[in-house]
């Protein structure tokens, strides 16, 4: 009688020890998935070439033309974002100014990064005669 409980201990209750510690690991929750959100915005008054836009001093990303642009890649909820302009356009030469370029991620894609491009003034000399006669 004393084997047939050992053997029904080692057959049955055994495996169903470990079956129900197996699933109690791990806490009863899944792991969630990290999700990342993209930096954006849109792109005004672009006549020039060459505009180039940085994302946290590393992720460069050229702009041809005016509208809508997003960095490749994406941020995690709480990371820091900063858009700087890092070549400005020429043919024609125009000043490019970021507004709204800098912030914290939070659950949604940022799209509110503006740039506004407007012409480089021309500066024009007038000759002044130094030989007076």
């Amino acid at each position: 009688m004393k084997n047939i409980w050992a053997r029904l201990a080692r057959v049955i209750v055994m495996p169903m020890l470990l079956a129900l510690l197996a699933a109690c690991s791990g806490g009863g929750s899944s792991p969630v998935p990290m999700t990342s959100y993209t930096v954006g915005g849109t792109v005004a008054g672009l006549s020039g070439s060459g505009l180039v836009l940085q994302n946290n001093g590393g992720s460069s990303l050229a702009v041809s033309l005016p509208g809508a642009f997003t960095f490749a890649g994406g941020l995690s909820s709480g990371a820091a974002y900063s858009v700087t302009v890092t070549t400005q356009p020429s043919s024609p030469t125009q000043t490019c100014i970021v507004t709204d370029g800098s912030g914290i991620v939070g659950t949604a894609n940022v799209t509110s990064v503006a740039v506004d491009c407007t012409p480089t003034p021309f500066t024009a000399l007038a000759h002044a005669d130094l030989h007076s006669h």
